[in-house]
C-alpha cells in the first residue's frame, strides 16, 4: 500500500522548506508513520486571502495526491490584524464539500508559524545562534510579532529563510504541543490526513 502524501499550501518563502521538514517530522515523531510531502505551492498573504486564487491552489495541490491516502494541507499565520478568531478562519478558508477531490486541512498559526519556535524555546538552545539560556515566553501565541520575540532569544537578526527550516527541524515538538494550541491543531490535522 502506497504511503500517504501531504500537500502543503503555505505563505512564507521560509515556510517552503520548513513545512516539508515539520510535516515529515510529525508523521514520524508523532504518528508513527512515513508520509511523502510534495513541495509546497506558495500564496502570498494577500493571494491566500482571494478564495478564487486559494481554490486555484488547493486544484494544484489535490493532483499531487495520487489515490486516497492523503490530502492539502493549508498553513497561515493569523498575524493580520483583521483577524480576532483563528477558528472562524479556517472554517471561512475550507473549500465547500465536494469542490476538492481530496480532504483539505486549514491550520492557522496563532499568530505566526514564530510562536511555534518560541513554544519550545529550550530546544533551540543547541543552533549556535540561539542564547544558552533561551526560555518560552509565559504565553507563547499571546502576542503578535513572535518573530521580534524570537529574536530577543538569538544573537543574530532572525531571518525566515535561513532560520526557519532549521529551527522546524531542531524543536521539541512535545513542548510546542504542550504549550501552543495552535502547534496542537497542526498535529492533529497532519494526522486526519494520514487517515
Amino acid at each position: 500500500m502506497p504511503h500517504p502524501t501531504v500537500a502543503p499550501i503555505v505563505e512564507g518563502h521560509g515556510e517552503m522548506p520548513a513545512v516539508r521538514a515539520l510535516i515529515t517530522r510529525i508523521c514520524l515523531e508523532v504518528h508513527g508513520t512515513y508520509a511523502e510531502v510534495t513541495p509546497p505551492f506558495r500564496l502570498d498573504s494577500a493571494k491566500m486571502r482571494k478564495p478564487e486564487e486559494l481554490a486555484k491552489a488547493l486544484r494544484v495541490q489535490a493532483a499531487r495526491v495520487p489515490g486516497a491516502a492523503g490530502g492539502v494541507l493549508v498553513l497561515r499565520d493569523s498575524d493580520d490584524a483583521d483577524i480576532t478568531c483563528p477558528v472562524e478562519l479556517a472554517v471561512s478558508m475550507a473549500p465547500a464539500p465536494g469542490t476538492v477531490p481530496v480532504p483539505v486541512e486549514v491550520v492557522i498559526a496563532r499568530h505566526e508559524y514564530e510562536a511555534w519556535f518560541l513554544a519550545a524555546a529550550e530546544s533551540l538552545r543547541s543552533h549556535p545562534c540561539v542564547l544558552d539560556d533561551a526560555t518560552a515566553p509565559p504565553d507563547p501565541e499571546g502576542k503578535r510579532d513572535a518573530k521580534g520575540v524570537l529574536r530577543t532569544i538569538m544573537n543574530e537578526s532572525y531571518k525566515e529563510t535561513l532560520h526557519q527550516a532549521k529551527f522546524s527541524a531542531l524543536m521539541d515538538m512535545d513542548l510546542a504541543m504542550e504549550r501552543s494550541r495552535s502547534f496542537r491543531r497542526m498535529v492533529s490535522a497532519v494526522g486526519s490526513l494520514l487517515g
